[in-house]
């Protein structure tokens, strides 16, 4: 038996461009910055090149987190009015699973136990703990939450519910708004969606943490797209389990993980800052574009930071 086989043929590469291009108004000294950038890999999907250059050149030192993201600190020794921060990867993934239409039925309370309930602590702790009883209540108040001892398809029903109820908007402001201000505004962008998501499953007992990525859509096929978020749910007979409430489905091949961690701001893609002359003026710029490639024709060795260039 192999533990650890090649993509199959059947299995289509995406080929994905994640450009941040930071402009100001004067030349500026840059912080070292914190890159949450290089793909998650596993058994639904396989790294195999990925290249990460910026401008202007950079010296970078590698890490994992304690959840076991990769991290890559870049020093910048250039004075510059100009930061540009590219991720360049292509993976294999699987074909889309079709079992991804059939709800998955869990028990209420949950069931995790033995070992797992130690490892689970911080998946259950509440970003915003004032709001607990009232997203238990707004669940509750649905009739989607099952009694104790029921089995229902709580996170599929929880993801349909917030797609349906809350209207997607894209904000470029950082941070995210709390589950009570997503609800009452009706509105929300792909994080604050996950976060109301993954706080509604910790009060209903059930471990979740913040997933950072991207979204292979429609935009990004045409150089539009946007980085994005779910949420991942502790279900122990399935493992983490991704729902997407902003399109209101499992995740899928199209779902391309960099970051997990019990807080959202624990996986920013990139966190930095700057020194310069008072009154100095900044705009962002962000471009993410993806393609669909044939299957890999043979077993390719990962080309990865080892091939990282700085320009």
């Amino acid at each position: 038996m192999k533990l650890f086989e090649s993509p199959p043929e059947t299995w289509e590469q995406i080929h994905l461009i994640h450009e941040t291009v930071y402009t100001y108004s004067a030349s500026v000294n840059f912080s070292t910055h914190r890159l949450v950038l290089r793909p998650r890999e596993g058994h639904d999907i396989r790294l195999n090149s990925w290249n990460l250059t910026t401008s202007p050149e950079c010296s970078i030192r590698w890490h994992r987190d304690m959840l076991d993201n990769t991290i890559a600190l870049a020093e910048f020794q250039e004075i510059s009015n100009v930061l540009s921060i590219r991720s360049d990867f292509t993976v294999s993934v699987p074909p889309d699973n079709t079992d991804r239409a059939s709800p998955i039925f869990v028990p209420h309370p949950s069931l995790v136990a033995g070992i797992e309930q130690m490892v689970a602590v911080p998946y259950l702790q509440y970003i915003y703990p004032p709001e607990v009883g009232m997203l238990r209540s707004w669940f509750t108040g649905t009739g989607l939450a099952p009694k104790p001892g029921q089995t229902a398809a709580i996170f599929d029903d929880l993801a349909i519910l917030i797609h349906r109820v809350i209207k997607y908007s894209r904000r470029e402001v950082m941070g995210v708004q709390s589950p009570a201000e997503t609800l009452k505004l009706s509105s929300g962008s792909c994080r604050d969606m996950a976060v109301l998501m993954m706080e509604t499953s910790r009060s209903l007992g059930y471990p979740a943490r913040f997933v950072s990525g991207y979204l292979e859509s429609g935009n990004s096929k045409v150089g539009s797209g946007s980085t994005h978020a779910w949420a991942e749910i502790y279900l122990p007979e399935h493992g983490w389990t991704g729902y997407d409430p902003s399109i209101g489905k499992r995740v899928g091949p199209g779902h391309i993980a960099v970051g997990v961690s019990h807080h959202p701001r624990g996986v920013m893609p990139i966190v930095g800052g700057f020194t310069g002359l008072s009154g100095v003026s900044t705009s962002l710029k962000v471009g993410i574009t993806t393609k669909r490639l044939p299957p890999m024709e043979n077993s390719l060795s990962l080309q990865s930071q080892g091939e990282m260039q700085n320009r």
